[in-house]
């Protein structure tokens, strides 16, 4: 079972505020046991259409989460037995793990086997986007002198067709055929209208009574994807012509592969076999998968990116306040960021979706809720992930598996610095900024936390830096209408958001905060040596001042209480 909290009376302060959730839901018809929330799309009975055929897929699969059922499946970790083709050998498999994003989009096979002389064999393919490389090891390079990366770029359509045509990621490109910039996770049935059978480049028909839906393959220029579905909308058989190329996989046996303490009901194949012009290359029987948007990165190695070009990418518009009214400012003509602050909550959609068909007995509501935290948690969900260091990558999974025991907001620890995100309420003076923080950030936890920041550009002291705190020893300072703050010495207990992404005691958090007229962008970039290739720079979110009338007073809080702490076995994690 999953540890326990409760709330106790206590002398913690915090803000009231009320925690909103933005009007994502249209009207629309409210299924019966379905809570309050407005059913998106259901079938009709018997619709043998474009659009009921791909939400049936996804559905089937348990792959639409959340109470609007988005398509919610970004990573999946899958390990595997059998026979794959190695320089044209069979080699039978000793270790056969896939490691796959479907946000990046990117996938790394390693593998281990023994050809029929005995011959043992090991590898590690990988593919990012339009880039393809091999590694010694796993992230190779991502570390200079660590490792040794092979460019591959004439095996990145093989690699992005096997993505592709996966149980889970035929789905996703068949959805994204319909349109050139198809929304990242969307419920296919807010996607297409009733009644028809092509969309984009998306199109169905029907053979022997059984789905078949026709898709261009993501990424692969000239390579036109088949798939025909079983009784149960799960894909049975994936035909990728390209050219004189065929590349075909057969699936079966599809169930909940994760281990027995995480059944989230997402469900894969547990037979697959891939054959190219005919020849099996690749003969699997699945042994484990976990799903729940494990941690799963595929950064490029510089030396690939230099041996394989790629049309340069647009970067991202920096983000930009669009705001009403004049900036108030301070005498010192700095602005006044004193107010009670609102900002969107994440991505987080509380609330019921409904069983799906092939969810487990006893399947339940409240039960689903809990599952598709994992899921759709921001942090899990969002392509914006802290870029560790090779050797933590499985540590973060295992540190997520075990959210339950081991994520410190379980165990009522404050959230800290950067994961308690922006205050809710702002007190300003001429020299220092007082932040006050609210209740239920990151989806659960904070407990009226508050930070007292000199802003007069003095420097850390190393006398006090020598302390180690959870909001970290913080100093101020003014950059034009940008208040700058650098905060260091935090205890290395606490994580930077949900998903297993610890830190170390060497953390360096840089907090930015510009306001403008009604709001203020608040920028957060996160420094940690020991286990960051890279800092990372966490999404900008917008803070709007708040009308709510109570939303600055201060009311006594509860403390936060542990028990039942002795009996965690489950993995289905928050």
């Amino acid at each position: 079972m999953m540890a326990s909290r409760r709330r106790i009376i206590g002398t913690r302060i915090a803000i009231g505020f009320v925690l909103t959730i933005s009007a994502l839901f249209p009207t629309g018809a409210r299924a019966q046991g379905f809570g309050d929330y407005p059913v998106i799309y259901r079938p009709a009975k018997g619709a043998k259409d474009l659009r009921s055929v791909l939400f049936n897929w996804t559905w089937y699969m348990g792959m639409l989460r959340g109470v609007d059922e988005h398509e919610l499946i970004s990573s999946l970790e899958y390990q595997g037995k059998g026979a794959i083709q190695v320089g044209g050998q069979p080699c039978t498999l000793t270790k056969y793990r896939v490691s796959t994003s479907y946000q990046t989009p990117g996938q790394r096979v390693q593998y281990t086997c023994t050809r029929p002389n005995g011959q043992t064999a090991s590898g590690v393919e990988v593919v990012s986007g339009h880039y393809a490389w091999n590694e010694d090891i796993a992230g190779a390079e991502i570390v200079p002198g660590k490792g040794k990366a092979t460019p591959m770029p004439g095996a990145v359509e093989e690699r992005l067709i096997r993505l592709w045509a996966s149980p889970q990621g035929a789905a996703k490109a068949a959805i994204a055929g319909l349109m050139p910039a198809a929304q990242l996770g969307a419920n296919p049935g807010t996607l297409l209208k009733d009644g028809v059978d092509k969309v984009g480049e998306t199109s169905l028909s029907w053979e022997g009574g059984k789905p078949v839906v026709t898709y261009p393959m993501p990424g692969v220029p000239g390579a036109i994807a088949t798939a025909t579905l079983n009784d149960k909308y799960m894909a049975e058989r994936v035909v990728v012509k390209q050219g004189s190329k065929t590349t075909e996989f057969t699936y079966g046996d599809y169930q909940d592969w994760n281990n027995p303490l995480n059944k989230v009901d997402a469900l894969y194949a547990g037979k697959i076999t891939e054959r190219h012009d005919g020849a099996v290359v690749r003969d699997l029987t699945t042994v484990q998968t976990e799903t729940g948007s494990v941690y799963v990165v595929m950064p490029v190695p510089a030396s690939v990116r230099a041996a394989i070009h790629v049309a340069a990418q647009q970067p991202a518009a920096p983000k930009t306040l669009e705001a009403s009214g004049e900036t108030p400012r301070m005498a010192n003509g700095h602005p006044d960021l004193t107010g009670n602050w609102g900002f969107n909550a994440m991505n987080w959609r509380y609330g019921n979706r409904r069983c799906d068909p092939t969810q487990q007995e006893g399947c339940s509501r409240a039960l689903n809720q809990t599952m598709d935290f994992e899921f759709e948690a921001p942090s899990r969900w969002g392509p914006n992930r802290p870029m560790y260091k090779p050797e933590y990558w499985d540590k973060v999974q295992e540190l997520d598996m075990w959210t339950n025991k081991e994520d410190p907001v379980m165990t009522c620890q404050p959230l800290g610095v950067p994961r308690e995100g922006p205050p809710r309420r702002v007190v300003e003076s001429a020299n220092d900024v007082i932040f006050f923080y609210g209740e239920y950030v990151d989806g659960g936890g904070g407990y009226g936390e508050y930070r007292v920041i000199p802003t007069d550009d003095r420097k850390h002291d190393e006398k006090k830096a020598i302390e180690s705190t959870y909001m970290g020893y913080t100093v101020g300072r003014w950059e034009g209408d940008t208040l700058v703050l650098d905060s260091i010495s935090f205890v290395d207990t606490t994580w930077l958001a949900r998903g297993g992404f610890f830190h170390s005691d060497q953390m360096h958090v840089i907090e930015k905060l510009t306001r403008k007229g009604d709001k203020i962008l608040y920028e957060v970039t996160v420094d940690d040596p020991e286990s960051l290739v890279e800092p990372w720079v966490m999404t900008p979110r917008t803070l709007t001042v708040s009308t709510f009338p109570d939303a600055g007073l201060l009311r006594e809080r509860g403390n936060c209480e542990v028990y039942e702490t002795k009996d965690i076995s489950s993995q289905i994690r928050h």
